[in-house]
């Protein structure tokens, strides 16, 4: 290995973790400047009779919810200091909001670390497939249940 190979390794990390700072931050931002109507529709605090488009293709284009339907507005709602509502709208929407904010400390400890990896590489590995397991367990009870119970 020579030298410009750990220094392109080092930049290409220092960009990862800068990149997903920026991503973590865009959705802070956003989940503040959104708003959930009553219709599930989310605008625009400043434009709000102008919603945005649907954006999971698994729902709009065979009318199934995905895992991950219905983070947006549960975002927005715990924004919005709406415990209640991100709860209903998607059970698991806070432990990917807590992720969402624990970028930020971690991110930053990770470009003042030596290696860019402050916690090593198992726990943020744990964490992530702890997050795909609960996404996908809500999942499957969330279809159960309509399957048990009905819409």
């Amino acid at each position: 290995m020579t030298v410009s190979d750990v220094s392109s390794g080092t930049a290409s990390r220092v960009q990862r973790h800068r990149q997903m700072l920026a991503v973590a931050g865009a959705v802070v931002v956003l989940a503040f400047l959104l708003e959930v109507h009553p219709d599930q529709r989310v605008a625009f605090r400043l434009f709000p009779s102008w919603p945005l488009p649907e954006t999971c293709p698994s729902r709009s284009l065979f009318h199934i919810e995905c895992p991950g339907c219905g983070l947006t507005r549960s975002f927005v709602h715990l924004a919005h200091g709406d415990w209640t509502k991100s709860l209903a709208i998607h059970r698991v929407g806070w432990l990917l909001a807590l992720a969402v904010v624990l970028q930020f400390p971690y991110r930053l400890c990770a470009l003042r670390s030596q290696d860019g990896a402050p916690l090593g590489s198992t726990v943020p590995r744990l964490f992530g497939c702890l997050l795909i397991f609960a996404l996908i367990a809500n999942w499957m009870v969330k279809l159960a249940v309509r399957v048990w119970v009905g819409p």
